[in-house]
């Protein structure tokens, strides 16, 4: 036991004489400049936290967090592995925001001048960092509204696989598009991105020439047949004959017996329909 109080007598002394060295050499002839540094973080970690607050306050009044909830921008944060939501992210960036450019003034106050041009470069990059996001999510959202408006219209006149397709294909165009003006804003190169997307759009409209190449003749026909035909009758073509199910804009359904039989319009607008009439 002797040994013990011994060891932590000696640690008391160190701890004492280190004190009282370090207090008149140190502290007392900078105590101006630290209590600066003390009050720069207090306002500094409360300012970085009234300004999410006051960003989230103003994001969720705009609406922005209402309509990105359940949305694929969601999605995309979960799979990086941040909880939160949008509208928090961009508040959590601007709290940090305002601890970087606190950081920098306490540094800039100590005399470090080399790290000074550090924080200044990353508290320029915060607020385009930010802006990229805010094109991002705008684009994501704009992307998924075109995209479902295309593909009811395609549902309406084309198809369901085709509607899905053009829907998609302006969804995804879209978002691509929002994710090239963000890299921009942020100073990335985005001439590899420009030349992908301008290939893929290449593609695209060939792929599209040669089915609508195909697909016109059925959907002019159907336009044609939905005035002519009616849900109900007994009609024969060729060898087929049958009720009509359903007048699709690409093919017309007849229904015989327990079979169902798919005419492509442009084969019943090519060749002579038989009526039966009551």
């Amino acid at each position: 036991m002797a040994s013990i109080n011994e060891i932590l007598q000696g640690v008391w002394v160190w701890i004492t004489s280190f004190t009282n060295d370090i207090m008149p050499v140190y502290v007392l002839p900078n105590i101006q400049l630290i209590i600066q540094i003390v009050i720069l973080l207090i306002v500094g970690y409360i300012g970085g936290k009234i300004g999410k607050i006051i960003i989230v306050k103003i994001l969720s009044v705009t609406g922005l967090r209402k309509i990105t909830i359940r949305t694929w921008t969601e999605d995309i944060l979960k799979a990086m592995g941040y909880k939160g939501t949008i509208v928090g992210l961009i508040g959590d960036l601007v709290k940090w925001f305002i601890y970087i450019l606190v950081i920098g003034v306490i540094i800039d106050t100590l005399g470090f001048p080399g790290f000074v041009n550090i924080f200044n470069q990353i508290a320029i990059f915060v607020p385009k960092f930010i802006v990229a996001i805010l094109i991002i999510v705008i684009g994501f959202l704009i992307a998924d509204f075109f995209g479902k408006i295309f593909e009811e219209a395609g549902r309406r006149f084309i198809g369901e696989v085709v509607s899905s397709f053009s829907g998609g294909l302006v969804k995804y165009s879209i978002a691509l598009v929002a994710i090239i003006m963000a890299l921009g804003v942020i100073g990335l190169d985005t001439t590899p991105l420009n030349i992908m997307f301008t290939l893929i759009l290449a593609a695209i409209v060939v792929v599209l020439t040669i089915g609508i190449k195909d697909m016109l003749p059925n959907v002019t026909s159907g336009m044609y047949l939905k005035k002519t035909l009616k849900h109900g009758e007994h009609i024969k073509i060729g060898h087929h004959s049958g009720i009509v199910e359903k007048i699709e804009p690409m093919a017309v359904t007849l229904r015989q017996g327990s079979k169902r039989i798919l005419i492509p319009n442009h084969i019943l607008s090519e060749n002579p329909i038989e009526r039966r009439t009551k």
